[in-house]
């Protein structure tokens, strides 16, 4: 890819980030992210549609790089994957967590926690004998959930905590509670 259109796609990333710490995606304008980031609106239409394109491919490249992270994980795959994702976070101060800020893109979360939900499921049903099918979902969605509500806790708080042990609780959590159907 030319040098050019690379730093010109990483002005609008940047530009966006930035602008997510003070505004909502759904109220951010093609206009105003192209003042922001003082680039000509042809220039930013010829890479996106609008912003949503602009999100879908930044989430779309951000989900294949954790994906990449975790490829090695052969357990616990919801833990570790949340662990990994706590990680990379906690050391990339950028677009990830805007998106998943509260100002960011409200499903990016739960698109990326929801990848591994397969796996999982596979997983708990070697473990869980008392838990049929549908418990399964149950307890995936509801983990997922309560992970979503701490996960923003964590970045609401700047994320000041140690993601180690923001994994470490998130885990106590869900053991404690799969524990009931073995």
């Amino acid at each position: 890819m030319d040098i050019r259109i690379q730093r010109t796609k990483i002005k609008i990333t940047d530009t966006l980030e930035v602008m997510l710490k003070t505004k909502e995606l759904k109220n951010i304008t093609v206009l105003e992210l192209c003042q922001e980031a003082n680039i000509n609106r042809t220039t930013f239409y010829k890479y996106y549609n609008d912003i949503d394109d602009l999100v879908n491919k930044i989430e779309v490249e951000l989900i294949s790089e954790i994906e990449k992270e975790i490829e090695s994980i052969n357990r616990n795959y919801l833990l570790t994957y949340t662990s990994k994702l706590l990680e990379r976070v906690s050391k990339d101060n950028s677009i990830i967590r805007a998106l998943i800020s509260s100002n960011g893109d409200h499903k990016f979360l739960r698109l990326i926690l929801s990848k591994v939900k397969k796996q999982s499921i596979e997983e708990w049903q070697k473990l869980l004998k008392k838990a049929d099918e549908n418990d399964l979902n149950n307890i995936y969605n509801f983990i997922i959930d309560g992970s979503i509500g701490i996960i923003n806790s964590w970045i609401n708080k700047k994320c000041k905590e140690d993601p180690k042990n923001i994994s470490l609780f998130i885990n106590k959590i869900c053991m404690s509670g799969l524990s009931s159907f073995i």
